[in-house]
């Protein structure tokens, strides 16, 4: 368990740019506004001055402090080309956290003109690591389903020119069946269907899909390129093919070119399908 973390924390976060972005600053300031100017938490309710301008200043507080955070913390590796490590960005999510309640609770103390307290810095530390533990999350979300589509589209083209003009042959087990021959980059999917696969693949142009007495796992036999790969118990599929990924860890939905239909990927194989996306 110890050795799991110790490796998780010294390896490239692969997240870097989004953990510095603008985007994360402006979600993170609109979240924090939107709370105190909506909610009215902490007796914001009570408050006789501008409502508004107090909670833009709150907002403008948390940009700048993230901000300030991102530039310090970033900047030198960025220009110098250093590994950014999950632990680094861990520590950096740490000092965030801290500077913007420590920074909230004196402007606080400052605009109600209370004294400060530990409780009060409590009160937007709780407030200000529930905020920023949701946005980032969502953002990361976003930006890890960007990164594996970029991936794709790069490993794509790769795998793509390289097996032009290769051809496949699938055998039908039926002995009055004839087997399917095709050019690798045509061929979009097998789907398990009983005693039968269901190949779908492009012809003239268009969208087929014929039916073969065999089974997956002897398809699978006969294919072996990396790019044929097992996203499902009762699902084989071209990466070669694929037009967009999205999901997360439990599982993802692939898009391919030319075709409506949607393949699931099991979260048994997500695993997998990271370790060959890189």
């Amino acid at each position: 368990m110890l050795s799991k973390l110790s490796s998780f924390l010294r390896s490239k976060c692969n997240l870097q740019s989004n953990t510095a972005s603008w985007r994360i600053s402006l979600a993170l300031g609109s979240g924090i506004f939107l709370l105190l100017f909506l909610l009215q938490p902490f007796g914001i309710s009570q408050y006789r001055g501008n409502t508004f301008l107090m909670c833009t200043g709150f907002c403008i507080l948390a940009v700048s402090v993230q901000r300030i955070c991102a530039a310090l913390f970033f900047n030198r590796y960025v220009q110098r080309r250093i590994t950014i490590t999950n632990g680094y960005v861990l520590l950096y999510s740490v000092a965030i956290e801290l500077m913007m309640a420590v920074s909230m609770t004196v402007y606080a103390a400052y605009f109600f003109q209370i004294p400060l307290s530990w409780h009060l810095f409590y009160i937007f530390f709780y407030w200000t690591f529930l905020i920023w533990i949701l946005i980032t999350g969502v953002c990361t979300l976003i930006n890890y389903n960007q990164m594996l589509s970029n991936r794709l589209e790069e490993m794509l083209r790769k795998t793509t020119a390289e097996q032009e003009g290769i051809c496949i042959t699938l055998h039908n087990q039926n002995l009055r069946g004839a087997d399917l021959t095709l050019p690798i980059n045509d061929l979009l999917y097998i789907e398990s269907q009983k005693n039968n696969v269901c190949v779908c693949y492009i012809k003239d142009g268009k969208v087929t899909k014929t039916e073969l007495r065999s089974t997956l796992a002897a398809l699978k036999t006969e294919l072996p390129y990396d790019n044929i790969f097992q996203c499902h118990r009762s699902f084989l599929v071209n990466i070669n093919n694929i037009s967009s990924a999205k999901g997360n860890s439990n599982g993802y939905q692939l898009h391919l070119s030319n075709c409506k239909d949607s393949i699931p990927v099991s979260r048994t194989f997500v695993p997998e399908l990271r370790a060959f996306l890189g």
